[in-house]
């Protein structure tokens, strides 16, 4: 049986986004084979005198690495800087990333998820950043990601940020336990009962053996925010959507939304996902499947590959496959395409222009495959050996060492590959193709999110509000602490409101002004 894989959903896995912006997905993977674009001569020059720090803040998937690391000596030594990269856990990373900002102690480069928050979009309005349009073409390789992603995580048309590019789409798949499939005699659900009746099969089932009522049919994450799968696989895109009259519009006022939130309020209602949805976080997704208690969940294609390996560890016979979306009550099969980025890296306003491009140096120099493997694994044929057909493999000395790309490639920008959420070390060539047909297909019907890099200057002082309103109230209909009735009801009372139907204009015209010919 072939395997799959993925990693987190983060997954962009947050539904944060519904008046603004949606998350996105999760550490990036290394990228396939694509070469490595060229680095303009002045960018490698090492410089005389004293090296150059550059405090760099990032989060981490799992135990951070130190800046010891012999990637980091080449580099530093490269440009003649000093780099020292403070990693931060994942589930952490927000509440400290504001604890900073509000002390005003950002480093000199800061990994930000989302910049359209109050928080940070406030602090770009005051100058705290650099903005980075005029410079980035001068960089070739960061020049190369393609224009959509940086129109996706523009700030007011300016370019705020070096996006962490990431795919448009493979961050979206159902990880299904196959082998607890066989052993039931089932298939992968193709429709929105068959998935239904595929929960709860291995709900009550017993399909790990054990003669204990143990395991559960799916897990999702609700904490901080829903993911938006539970709501895209209905065909509801994640944070807006165009309606008939061509305007765009909050994807809560989608009448799909209801279609989703009654599949999934009969899920929870049924006992066969895991309970308390609204603590649940991302991690905790990988946790859940990879100890024998859940058989689905939403995360990347490859990682039915990464979970497997975790799984077997404890258990040989398991395998765990990434498959395609069930289909949505009209018959067909949806996905949220990706902004491309899973967050930016900001540059921090008090540091000089000359440090800035020597910041911009780096980030160019690492956006390429060749730097990225080295940032990401170590050093070639100690660290990790790397096949013809572009396949890594990790060696015990680099593992020991603390390279991974879910560890010391998080400081990196990484660069554009459409496979990124395909393909892992350690893959056969069989899985490899498997994930990138499954990737193929996705693709070809994915949906885009309309809203990305939309921000009006009402939503700037509300949306942290409204989006936790939102979210709440998505989350309460799914758990039965509130009902449909009063879904409808608070939609209305956002349909009634003037201050949100000011967002909403201000929203259509900066959707009118960007597709406009």
């Amino acid at each position: 049986m072939l395997r799959k894989k993925s990693i987190q959903s983060a997954t962009l896995g947050a539904f944060a986004g519904i008046v603004l912006l949606a998350g996105c997905s999760s550490a990036s993977p290394p990228p396939g084979a694509s070469g490595s674009p060229s680095v303009s001569e002045n960018a490698t020059s090492k410089g005389a005198g004293a090296p150059t720090e550059i405090n760099i803040l990032t989060t981490t998937y799992n135990s951070a690495p130190g800046n010891d690391l012999d990637s980091l000596k080449q580099i530093n030594e490269k440009f003649n800087v000093k780099i020292n990269v403070t990693y931060v856990p994942a589930n952490n990373y927000t509440d400290k990333l504001n604890v900073m900002l509000a002390a005003g102690d950002l480093p000199d480069v800061t990994m930000v998820w989302d910049i359209n928050t109050q928080t940070f979009a406030n602090a770009i309005n005051q100058g705290a950043f650099w903005d980075l349009t005029p410079y980035i073409k001068n960089y070739p390789n960061l020049a190369a990601y393609p224009q959509q992603i940086y129109t996706n995580v523009a700030f007011k048309g300016k370019t705020m940020g070096i996006p962490r590019v990431r795919p448009t789409d493979g961050h979206e798949s159902l990880l299904i336990r196959q082998d607890w499939l066989d052993k039931l005699g089932l298939k992968a659900p193709k429709t929105m009962d068959e998935f239904f009746n595929v929960m709860e099969a291995f709900t009550k089932q017993d399909p790990d053996g054990n003669g204990k009522n143990d395991t559960y049919g799916f897990v999702g994450q609700g904490s901080p925010t829903l993911q938006n799968y539970f709501i895209s696989m209905f065909g509801n895109g994640f944070t807006h959507y165009i309606d008939e009259s061509g305007q765009i519009q909050p994807s809560f006022f989608n009448p799909k939304m209801k279609d989703a939130l009654t599949f999934w309020n009969k899920v929870n209602k049924a006992g066969v996902m895991v309970p308390d949805l609204p603590l649940l976080q991302t991690s905790q997704i990988r946790d859940f499947m990879t100890q024998d208690k859940a058989g689905m969940g939403f995360s990347n294609v490859y990682d039915g590959h990464l979970y497997t390996d975790d799984i077997k560890k404890v258990n040989p016979k398991a395998v765990i496959v990434a498959y395609e979306f069930p289909a949505a009550p009209d018959g067909k099969r949806y996905y949220e395409q990706a902004p491309g980025s899973f967050g930016v890296f900001l540059i921090n306003k008090k540091v000089s222009e000359d440090k800035l491009k020597k910041i911009l140096d780096v980030y160019n120099y690492t956006a390429t495959r060749e730097v990225y493997n080295l940032v990401a694994y170590g050093i070639k044929d100690l660290d990790y050996k790397e096949a013809p057909n572009g396949d890594i493999t990790q060696t015990d000395e680099g593992k020991k060492k603390g390279y991974a790309f879910d560890t010391s490639a998080q400081w990196v920008s990484s660069y554009f590959d459409k496979y990124v959420k395909a393909d892992l070390p350690g893959m056969t060539p069989e899985t490899k193709e498997y994930n990138h047909k499954l990737v193929d297909s996705i693709m070809t019907q994915s949906v885009p999110n309309y809203g990305l890099g939309l921000v009006t200057p009402t939503a700037l002082e509300k949306s942290a509000e409204w989006n936790k309103k939102i979210n709440d109230m998505m989350v309460n209909v799914i758990i039965g602490k509130n009902s449909m009735d009063d879904w409808d009801k608070f939609v209305k009372s956002f349909k009634d409101d003037p201050i949100y139907q000011k967002h909403l204009k201000e929203l259509n015209e900066l959707y009118k002004e960007r597709t406009k010919k």
